[in-house]
């Protein structure tokens, strides 16, 4: 099968990966801004927190695999980047232009100050201090969101910071590697999840702080998700 143009890659990444449009957007201002089609994931990183993004991925793998950057080498431990190829500035730039054009829309997700105790978030309007427009091609029709206030640096290399508001999908099941809500006995954290071959659930902190350690589950069976974690959204 041959391969799709780059103009129907960007389209594509529109349809499939609608929250990535603005990474994307954000490769091309640095690329341009440096001069050339070169970028670091820590620069476009950089630009995304600067225009308050309301998505902060933490690489860029996905424009790697659909084919809109290509990677130039390992970043390593020594502290050299990977640097990725915007494959035609030119014409990315161009169908970001015609994606302007398409309408935006959006949905009431409650936000919930505290998840104070266990159990699923309470949906009445009791429970909720105030109702936030979320993008839709964040909150996606189909399922249930809610927002909560990070609290601590545990996950501060996925970026989510001390107080950043955080997008939640309501479910109570996860996939390895995935960010989720949990409830445990000291209370709510948001974590890793990753699931051992004999069984066992840990809880995988992403901090650059090392007082943050893993937290085992030797039960999968005690642990209560309320959410996956869907986006950082700037406050």
């Amino acid at each position: 099968m041959a391969e799709l143009p780059i103009f129907d890659k960007v389209k594509l990444l529109h349809f499939e990966h609608p929250e990535w449009v603005e990474v994307l957007r954000a490769c091309v201002s640095v690329a341009k801004r440096i001069g050339g089609s070169r970028v670091a994931g820590s620069w476009v990183y950089g630009e995304l927190k600067d225009k308050q993004s309301s998505f902060l991925p933490n690489n860029l793998r996905l424009l790697v695999r659909t084919g809109l950057l290509q990677k130039m080498g390992d970043s390593t431990r020594g502290g050299h980047r990977a640097y990725y190829l915007l494959p035609d500035i030119t014409v990315i730039e161009n169908a970001l232009d015609a994606l302007k054009d398409v309408p935006a829309t959006t949905i009431s997700v409650p936000f919930y100050a505290n998840l104070a105790s266990c159990g699923a978030p309470n949906l009445s309007d009791v429970h909720v201090e105030s109702y936030v427009e979320v993008d839709t091609r964040l909150a996606k029709p189909g399922h249930d969101y809610y927002l909560v206030r990070a609290d601590g640096d545990s996950m501060n290399l996925e970026g989510i910071n001390n107080g950043d508001t955080v997008l939640v999908r309501h479910q109570s099941h996860a996939d390895t590697g995935q960010k989720i809500v949990a409830c445990l006995p000291e209370g709510i954290t948001i974590k890793e999840f990753q699931r051992t071959n004999d069984g066992k659930v840990t809880l995988m902190p992403r901090s650059t702080k090392p007082e943050y350690t893993p937290i085992t589950i030797e039960n999968p069976e005690d642990l209560e998700i309320q959410g996956i974690v869907i986006a950082t959204l700037s406050n």
